[in-house]
């Protein structure tokens, strides 16, 4: 039960911070990386991971970025290689 309360209270915490950025996620298929979202007149990625309740906001990441990384075959391979590092970013 308290296992359910705390993954709940997360889920929460997670769902506000992203609205609270008014971007919405969507659930991807990796092993790192939980959701994603984007701003296209932003340009901000929004990147939640499987194993941290922090989002992280990168900005200044063009469509084409934001596409490519929906399409990769390893979202969290992408991510690694042509986002993280590569961008101001914000964690929240």
């Amino acid at each position: 039960m308290k296992k359910l309360a705390v993954f709940l209270a997360a889920l929460f915490v997670l769902s506000a911070a992203a609205w609270a950025l008014d971007i919405e996620m969507q659930a991807v298929e990796s092993s790192l990386i939980a959701k994603v979202g984007y701003s296209a007149d932003a340009k901000e990625l929004v990147v939640q991971m499987h194993n941290s309740s922090d989002i992280y906001v990168y900005k200044g990441v063009p469509q084409a970025v934001y596409d490519d990384f929906l399409a990769a075959d390893s979202k969290g391979a992408f991510y690694v290689k042509n986002i993280k590092g590569q961008y101001e970013t914000e964690r929240k």
